[in-house]
């Protein structure tokens, strides 16, 4: 696991394959992934509630995603951000909190760093987010961040694109 940015409050680790053996990781996952958290998420997101169930989770997100941890500065899991794990230079991220961080201004500041960390050291083109168009909350963060709508087919899921060109995030 590396350390791949740190803000104020928080630091973002990317996961690797040793992840798996990360035994307080592990016993944090089904205590993040709740049904509150993952209600507007694919369906391999719910009923994570013990250590095997986790580390099936755990490696399937690794397979498909470059996947990062959220911890706070006393070394408590948080949640987690992934992003696409295609050729495409378009990567399509996203992100969760454990509940109780929400509200707190920490996934605006996650997101606000994770984006010109990755201005600076990623060949990405564009960031793309989906969100259920309920999550007003989420929506609004990534507006507020400079990610504009885009048009899509999708009945419950908004679509948001930021283009990365170096020094341009919106101020938060």
């Amino acid at each position: 696991m590396a350390l791949y940015l740190s803000t104020q409050r928080l630091n973002l680790i990317e996961l690797n394959a040793e992840a798996v053996f990360d035994n307080a990781l592990i016993a944090a996952i089904p205590s993040i992934l709740t049904e509150t958290v993952v209600a507007s998420l694919p369906p391999y997101f719910h009923g994570v509630r013990n250590t095997a169930e986790a580390k099936s989770w755990l490696s399937q997100m690794r397979s498909e995603s470059r996947l990062f941890l959220i911890k706070d500065k006393g070394d408590a899991c948080l949640g987690f951000v992934f992003v696409s794990n295609t050729d495409k230079a378009e990567k399509h991220i996203g992100y969760l909190l454990a509940q109780e961080y929400w509200g707190k201004g920490l996934a605006s500041e996650l997101l606000h760093a994770f984006i010109k960390r990755a201005e600076q050291i990623e060949s990405w083109r564009s960031l793309v987010g989906g969100v259920d168009k309920g999550n007003l909350a989420s929506a609004n963060l990534l507006l507020k961040l400079g990610f504009i709508p885009q048009e899509n087919e999708h009945e419950n899921v908004e679509f948001f694109e930021y283009v990365l060109n170096k020094g341009s995030l919106n101020s938060v």
